[in-house]
């Protein structure tokens, strides 16, 4: 049976959730529930491709679905693009030459850039592999603004800690309801005034850290406070000299260094 004939079987909310229940069984591609397999099978009907030939460019990172740097710039070369790295090797910046459409343009991802967003956590992979962090987010970052044909709204996982508006929530509900945040992509609510108050960089670090001691946020997927639950949020932004006081705190600092 070939992909087109079988996924063209697949027309029901039934058909979608017996493949959703299969991906999650499977404990394959990051995925974590039910309603997170039937995105992926979503996505794998809209490109017709099999689950594991997904896998090669596609992968779930806590319910969203995000798209390998190496996938987007093997997308890019097969549309004509080209890339020459400077130093491939370099932990504290990546600098490369983008060659497009008769146009070259010159891009580069820093350490302090890194560090401005956030990002950067002792025992994170930013501190473990920085060279290859800082590719893959000037890859992104790059082809999102040259060629968005290949990057098609989605991020890597190394950007999942911005909480950007196109990326997909995957929410506890119903297949109805799932397969309606699939084709609108809602946009996940930001916070442009609690963004205001976290401005300061030693802010963001000890924002991050206090939440990652709370177990509420991965700095093993590069998470920052961006992603937590849109009521912790706001709870922080409506007492933030309370929080502020509490990630200040000398005690929890000792206790959990």
């Amino acid at each position: 049976m070939s992909q087109l004939t079988a996924y063209s079987k697949i027309n029901d909310s039934e058909g979608l959730e017996l493949i959703g229940n299969a991906i999650c069984r499977s404990g394959m591609f990051g995925c974590e529930s039910k309603e997170a397999g039937i995105v992926f099978a979503l996505q794998c009907m809209v490109e017709n491709k099999p689950p594991l030939e997904m896998a090669k460019n596609y992968h779930l990172v806590k319910g969203k679905l995000t798209k390998r740097a190496d996938a987007m710039l093997a997308d890019f070369r097969r549309a004509g693009g080209k890339v020459f790295w400077s130093d491939l090797k370099n932990a504290e910046i990546q600098s490369a030459v983008f060659e497009f459409e008769n146009q070259n343009t010159n891009a580069s991802f820093s350490m302090e850039d890194a560090r401005k967003a956030g990002l950067v956590r002792k025992g994170s992979a930013w501190d473990k592999t920085p060279a290859a962090m800082l590719r893959a987010r000037c890859v992104s970052e790059t082809l999102r603004a040259i060629a968005p044909e290949i990057v098609q709204g989605v991020y890597v996982p190394e950007e999942i800690d911005v909480a950007d508006s196109t990326t997909i929530e995957i929410p506890k509900t119903t297949i109805n309801e799932v397969i309606e945040v699939a084709e609108n992509k809602n946009p996940k609510n930001e916070r442009p005034y609690l963004e205001s108050l976290i401005r300061d960089a030693d802010i963001e670090q000890k924002s991050n850290d206090y939440w990652t001691v709370k177990g509420k946020i991965d700095i093993d997927l590069d998470q920052t406070w961006r992603d937590l639950p849109d009521d912790l949020q706001q709870r922080m932004e409506m007492d933030f000299p309370s929080f502020q006081k509490a990630i200040g705190n000398i005690n929890w600092k000792d206790e959990h260094e």
